[in-house]
Order: C-alpha cells, then sequence, then structure tokens
C-alpha cells in the first residue's frame, strides 16, 4: 500500500468515526474529524456535506461558506476530470456556495 492509499484509508476512517460520532450527539468531535479531512483536499464529498449540514443547522455561515468554497476548489483541481461525478458534484457545490453566500448577506 502505498502512501496515498494510506492517507485516503485514515481519511475514510476518519468520515466513519465522524458519522459515529454525531450520531452519538458528539457533534464538536465529529466536525474536527471532518475538518480534518477538508484541510488535507480529501476527494470525496462526505466531510463538505455534514459539515455544510452541520454549519448550516448551527448557523455558522463563515465556516459553511469556507468549507463550500474549499469543496468547489477540490472538485474544481484535484479531483481527476475523467470521475464521472466530479462535474455534478461540483455543480453542487457552486449552488449551494451561492446560497451560503446570499444568506450570509
Amino acid at each position: 500500500m502505498n502512501i496515498n492509499d494510506k492517507l485516503f484509508e485514515h481519511q475514510v476512517n476518519r468520515n466513519l468515526k465522524g458519522i459515529e460520532l454525531e450520531k452519538e450527539g458528539e457533534i464538536e468531535e465529529a466536525i474536527l474529524l471532518y475538518e480534518a479531512n477538508v484541510s488535507e483536499c480529501f476527494e470525496g464529498n462526505l466531510p463538505y456535506d455534514r459539515l455544510r449540514i452541520i454549519y448550516n443547522r448551527l448557523k455558522r455561515y463563515e465556516d459553511l461558506i469556507r468549507v463550500l468554497e474549499q469543496a468547489v476548489y477540490v472538485f474544481d483541481t484535484k479531483v481527476n476530470k475523467i470521475r464521472s461525478d466530479r462535474l455534478p458534484k461540483l455543480d453542487k457545490f457552486n449552488d449551494q456556495l451561492e446560497k451560503a453566500k446570499r444568506k450570509c448577506n
């Protein structure tokens, strides 16, 4: 297993633990795990989607916008261009970002 595979496996495990923590009501702990994946440009949508929901619910709109901007960046520049889900997710994150910005104004 190469270093990228190990990192991806670690990130997936963080996401799974974050979901578990959310179910237990440990939202702040889940946020820390999801944020770690966001900071490492995780190439899946789960941490961005979960943080969008959490930050929206908590009315933490600046955090919401920051996470969505990172999601747009990752899906625009990091995710493999031939992935079939790349453009639909990029469009979704762009739409959500615009809605979040309107909410913040």
